[in-house]
């Protein structure tokens, strides 16, 4: 497998409308779903047979590489975005955003990429899974965020030390601005790592971590109280007031009927219906629906899309 940026690919096959595109690859036995953008640039290399969920969009001159790829629905690869490892598999909801470099610098069998369902990478982070990098459901990996699975460059016969081990960062991570995550760490479920951490030894579960290196400075119990049912009754109808405010701003016309709340289990807006017990969605259809999922997030709330 070439690690290298398929540039020449890019600037021909890649240019190619996006129906044709799909129809060419499905012709050589690839299986993409219904509702699949692939813009301007965009090329998957892939020597098997890949996949791709229904209304998954890969952004312009975006390039996907491996030999087992596996992306599923209504999820984001936007523009310029490199993936590059032997085995991918993107989950569903997932967004990866602009400029994110996803690559493995010393490619082998043991090269894996995996995120599970509404993970966020945001702009300008380097993952590089030269071994396994698993991204647990709703992590995200902030804005300058970077994860290691090997820290070579100076010659072991010259005493300096190697170092190659898998990651794997739990569910509903956040790794918030310019952390750095060492080969060989586990970070458990609901961690927040601060701002310009390294990361060199595992994080237990539901902590705040900080640091360099970092070290847990509290529990999740001590910076996260849990709010009652008349509580999450007002947050919702503060944040679906400010919600009206926004459309205003953005200049979208919001009756008084169009978004209807059911306690604290859903939010209904245009038939598509938010269950915010399960974080799950219909696909959003309107503007108005999928501009309220997009202000929803803001707060961390987030929904799977049901096919």
């Amino acid at each position: 497998m070439n690690n290298r940026l398929p540039i020449a690919k890019m600037l021909t096959f890649g240019l190619l409308p996006s129906c044709l595109k799909k129809t060419i690859y499905r012709l050589k036995g690839n299986k993409i779903d219904r509702h699949v953008k692939l813009h301007w640039g965009s090329v998957i290399v892939c020597p098997e047979k890949f996949h791709i969920g229904s209304h998954t969009e890969i952004g312009f001159f975006t390039s996907i590489t491996g030999r087992h790829i596996d992306i599923g629905h209504h999820t984001n690869i936007r523009s310029a975005v490199i993936i590059n490892a032997t085995n991918i598999s993107i989950g569903n909801d997932v967004t990866i955003s602009e400029t994110a470099i996803i690559r493995a610098g010393h490619p082998s069998a043991e090269s894996t990429l995996a995120i599970e369902d509404l993970v966020h990478i945001f702009p300008h982070t380097t993952i590089d899974p030269s071994r396994k990098v698993h991204l647990g459901e709703e992590c995200a990996v902030g804005p300058g965020c970077s994860i290691f699975t090997h820290g070579s460059y100076k010659s072991i016969l010259d005493g300096y030390p190697i170092a190659y081990g898998d990651v794997t960062i739990g569910k509903r991570v956040e790794l918030t601005y310019n952390v750095f995550v060492a080969p060989g760490v586990t970070v458990g479920d609901d961690v927040i790592v601060a701002y310009g951490s390294y990361v060199n030894r595992d994080i237990p579960a539901g902590t705040l971590a900080a640091g360099t290196p970092a070290v847990v400075k509290r529990t999740k119990e001590q910076f996260a109280a849990i709010p009652s049912d008349e509580d999450k009754g007002n947050i919702l109808d503060s944040i679906l007031a400010e919600f009206n405010q926004h459309c205003s701003f953005i200049g979208l016309d919001v009756k008084g009927t169009d978004i209807q709340r059911d306690g604290t289990k859903t939010i209904t807006a245009d038939g598509c219906i938010f269950d915010i017990e399960n974080h799950s969605c219909n696909t959003p259809k309107s503007t108005l629906a999928k501009e309220l999922r997009r202000f929803l997030s803001r707060y961390g709330i987030r929904f799977k899309t049901s096919l």
